[in-house]
């Protein structure tokens, strides 16, 4: 049993807690509570206007920027006083962080920068964020009502409200080109990141091993097993960018079908 821990405790403080709560109710009230507000939010910000989701692109990147250098100082803190040491594991060079640098573009940025930004937000930031939505990893590690659970289920909610919130505002165009931008993005960055897991024996971004992808990961660990690293980092280059086609040509879909039945109503008014 797990008890007496403070909000702000770190994982090596915490006795007694080996992922409890990763198996209990609060992950799907998390879950659930997720999806109902994203959708009422989407609801109610359907028709805000490009300048003020603007604005929100640069409030999010520097304030998820600041979240992410809070959480790293606290967690190297933690690691080097009560710990083994500096922990690799916590460097920013996960899916997930890639959130920071394309809000920013997205806010900042101009032409196919601005356009690479909204599209990775749109397409592989959704199923990154979705995915810890379901599979929440903190939740391993610490206990529900904690700063390290609290910061992991804000940073996914807010990847995959950002997600939609640009796509049924129509804020980023459904089109090949914009594919082409947001994983141009996502391979400069995955380029130094490969090199490390490669050198280090990492799996930032899962291009070495694919831990935790359902499917991919059994048929990365018989690759590796075989000395074919190098299958699996294409086999996870590959997904995703069937990501980023696939959430973009469903969107243009859905966005082809909604004005279609818009055209169809309207016409019985103006006859």
């Amino acid at each position: 049993m797990f008890t007496g821990y403070g909000f702000f405790d770190y994982k090596y403080s915490i006795e007694g807690y080996h992922g409890q709560d990763y198996d209990g109710p609060g992950r799907m009230i998390y879950l659930g509570v997720s999806i109902a507000l994203v959708i009422l939010l989407c609801i109610i910000f359907r028709k805000a206007k490009h300048e003020h989701i603007r604005t929100y692109l640069k409030v999010l990147g520097i304030g998820m920027l600041v979240l992410n250098i809070i959480k790293f100082v606290w967690e190297t803190y933690y690691d080097i006083t009560i710990g083994p040491g500096f922990n690799e594991g916590i460097l920013p060079l996960d899916t997930c962080s890639i959130v920071v640098w394309a809000s920013l573009l997205a806010g900042f940025g101009k032409g196919p920068f601005k356009l690479a930004g909204e599209t990775w937000l749109g397409t592989i930031g959704i199923a990154g964020g979705i995915s810890n939505l379901i599979f929440l990893q903190a939740l391993k590690y610490y206990p529900f009502f904690t700063f390290g659970a609290f910061f992991s289920m804000l940073w996914h909610f807010l990847m995959v409200f950002t997600g939609f919130y640009l796509a049924v505002t129509g804020y980023f165009k459904f089109n090949f080109k914009s594919v082409l931008a947001s994983f141009a993005l996502h391979m400069v960055i995955s380029i130094p990141v490969i090199i490390f897991d490669y050198v280090r024996n990492w799996d930032f971004m899962l291009y070495l091993e694919a831990g935790g992808v359902p499917v991919f990961e059994d048929i990365a660990s018989d690759l590796n097993a075989a000395g074919f690293h190098w299958v699996t980092t294409l086999m996870m280059i590959a997904l995703y960018f069937g990501i980023d086609v696939l959430l973009v040509y469903i969107f243009r879909g859905i966005s082809e079908l909604a004005h279609l039945i818009q055209r169809k109503t309207r016409k019985p008014e103006q006859a």
